[in-house]
């Protein structure tokens, strides 16, 4: 697989030779608070087009992929690292003061949450002795330390190759996105390599009543709602080998839209043109990760940027135009992208949360 997603890859991969993982409770504190200074040794914060200054958040996570605003808190998911024949080391963590803090949680790698009527909702997996068991999980009764209520609502199937990004759609179901590859190493095989392969997924808050969304999308990654919509804007990236070039996407997805992966991977328009169009194809390897939305305009990280060398984040109108560079500057690939209350976060590879307002 591309290197943009070698550390989420490792981490699943690993939950094959781990056996457990005991993330320990902490004290409480108020809400994180941007770190004003930032030690000598600590390469300088990536700055923003738009004369914002960045602000770092916390630090102390590993590979932060997703973000949920809830009670007051910022929660993060990890998707975590793997040295040699380590355990993955992912988990649910909340910022405090400027430090991811642990919460108590059975996941090793999380790749999405969303905050939903007083509850955080989770996607991800699990050490067992068999191996990786993906679910979608809710938490509920946070006390500042930990949830009192921890729930798994859906347990995936055997053979399953893990969850990525979870968001709320206006009709109250909670959507998520089917990973290509995570444990297997697929990355175009047919649609019988392993259950909901190429699918975005959606439950009711329970967990019950799963049905298929969208088909056809090879790594539906993270997703966003407009307001009042049942039709996200989704992350998909593009085929990694076996293909000359082939593009990566913004997807505008409807239910029962059927976008042909993996006959159609758009290096052969021919091939494509009984299945839904993207709503915008991108140069391959451009890598968009994260997405947000304020107003009219979608926020994304690119994994490793429009050079190649470390990660960005960029605008998108929705009305249309191009790319446009918001924060430049990181000295390692992005991943985790969320919004509130006006202001762009953003996780790094080196464990760091910036935010900016937009």
């Amino acid at each position: 697989m591309r290197i943009r997603l070698a550390a989420m890859t490792a981490a699943a991969a690993a939950i094959t030779l781990g056996t457990s993982m005991a993330p320990a409770a902490h004290a409480d504190s108020p809400t994180p608070t941007p770190s004003p200074s930032k030690s000598p040794a600590t390469p300088p914060p990536p700055t923003s087009t738009n004369g914002n200054t960045v602000q770092l958040v916390a630090s102390g996570l590993k590979t932060p992929t997703s973000f949920a605003f809830g009670g007051g808190h910022v929660f993060v998911g990890d998707g975590g690292d793997s040295e040699g024949n380590a355990p993955p080391n992912g988990g649910l963590y909340v910022l405090k003061g400027d430090t991811a803090v642990a919460v108590p949680s059975p996941l090793a790698f999380v790749a999405g949450l969303a905050w939903h009527q007083g509850a955080l909702y989770g996607s991800g997996g699990k050490l067992t002795k068999s191996g990786p068991a993906w679910g979608l999980y809710k938490w509920t009764g946070w006390n500042g330390t930990a949830f009192a209520h921890r729930k798994e609502i859906y347990a995936a199937p055997k053979k399953f190759d893990g969850f990525n990004g979870i968001a709320f759609g206006a009709d109250g179901r909670l959507y998520v996105g089917a990973d290509v590859g995570l444990v297997d190493g697929n990355d175009h095989g047919p649609a019988t390599t392993s259950p909901h392969v190429y699918q975005i997924l959606s439950v009711k808050v329970d967990g019950s009543d799963l049905q298929v969304f969208a088909s056809g999308i090879r790594q539906p990654w993270q997703m966003v709602f407009p307001a009042g919509s049942n039709s996200p804007y989704v992350t998909d990236l593009g085929q990694d080998k076996g293909a000359k070039n082939p593009p990566d996407f913004i997807l505008r997805v409807k239910a029962g839209d059927n976008y042909g992966f993996p006959k159609c991977n758009w290096t052969n328009a021919a091939s494509c043109k009984s299945f839904t169009k993207p709503y915008r194809t991108f140069s391959p390897h451009i890598d968009l990760m994260g997405i947000g939305l304020i107003g009219s305009k979608l926020y994304l990280t690119s994994f490793l940027g429009a050079t190649g060398k470390a990660g960005e984040v960029f605008s998108l109108s929705t009305k249309g135009g191009k790319l446009t560079p918001l924060m430049t500057g990181f000295v390692a690939p992005t991943v985790g992208l969320g919004i509130n209350k006006g202001y762009v976060y953003v996780g790094e590879l080196t464990g760091q949360v910036f935010r900016v307002k937009a």
